[in-house]
């Protein structure tokens, strides 16, 4: 089955108005614009948001700052979104050394025609192709994000990308990098081989060195130890239980963003208390100890690719 075929097909026949064309300079991928009937309400005031990301851990940061939209259309504007795609077989992103490599194509389908439709559906154009050429640098002039939130994506994102947006660009990475710990593609895998009873998720400046650049903010601290400190080898069960906070993390660094550029603070921020708007029952939570049984519903996803998310 050439599942590249099907989901374009089925991109299109949920809305023949959606326009999609491959980007000059591209060695893979689509540009997928939203039909004019997809959220024709959508403004293009506020803070210029990109989101960089797949699978859950983009799902995640998208509809966390899709809320914020949705709650103050003037003050927050997602202006497109760059993803994966599993499914292209000529698409770098080092797919047999990162969570894709858990899922067959029709679940790898699954993700990433959800995230598509989510997101086209608010009236935001996608890409899933290369970002290191010129035909995406002048897609990303066309956009002109002031800022952008990074969140599971399998390709280097190289100086250009990084020098553009004026607040910043930002990657959301469910390991304790504070510390020193999970940098790379397996951040779950680090806490396996650690045997380690707690961890953080970080937010960080992005660099040209993978996890490298300065970390912003950290998330509270999670348990990822079942009930009596026994531990799982599941890595989908710690790795969905660390991701608990991220929508909270995004959504209070998007916030910071937002209240810079209303003060006229223009820069990068170095800094941020991300686990501040954090409340004692969510600390509770994060807290517990892993139940297998909520496996599949422990995040804020209401949807069939949440049942085996990691």
């Amino acid at each position: 089955m050439d599942y590249e075929h099907d989901l374009l097909a089925r991109l299109e026949a949920d809305n023949p108005n959606r326009a999609i064309s491959v980007l000059d300079g591209s060695e893979w991928g689509h540009l997928i614009l939203p039909g004019a009937d997809e959220h024709p309400q959508k403004n293009d005031r506020g803070l210029k948001v990109l989101v960089i990301g797949s699978w859950t851990l983009g799902m995640l940061a998208f509809e966390a700052i899709r809320e914020l939209e949705r709650a103050e259309p003037d003050r927050v504007n997602i202006v497109g979104l760059v993803t994966d795609d599993p499914l292209d077989p000529d698409a770098r992103i080092s797919l047999a050394k990162r969570f894709w490599r858990y899922y067959g194509k029709p679940r790898q389908e699954a993700y990433e025609l959800d995230l598509l439709e989510e997101t086209l559906a608010f009236g935001v154009p996608c890409y899933t192709g290369a970002v290191k050429n010129e035909g995406f640098r002048a897609l990303l002039e066309t956009w002109a994000p002031e800022a952008i939130v990074v969140a599971g994506f399998g390709q280097l994102i190289d100086t250009p990308i990084i020098r553009s947006p004026e607040y910043g660009i930002y990657n959301v990475h469910p390991a304790d990098l504070r510390h020193g710990f999970g940098a790379g593609p397996q951040p779950w895998e680090d806490l396996l081989a650690r045997r380690a009873r707690t961890m953080r998720v970080s937010i960080h400046q992005v660099s040209e060195e993978i996890d490298s650049g300065s970390v912003v903010g950290v998330s509270p601290t999670i348990n990822v130890r079942l009930k009596d400190d026994v531990w799982t080898d599941d890595v989908r069960l710690i790795g969905e239980k660390t991701f608990m906070p991220i929508k909270s993390m995004v959504r209070e660094l998007v916030l910071g963003l937002c209240r810079n550029r209303e003060s006229g603070c223009v820069g990068v921020v170095s800094s941020m208390d991300l686990a501040a708007g954090f409340s004692p029952e969510q600390r509770e939570e994060l807290l517990r100890p892993i139940d297998p049984l909520l496996r599949g519903k422990m995040l804020p996803l209401n949807r069939e690719c949440s049942d085996d998310s990691v």
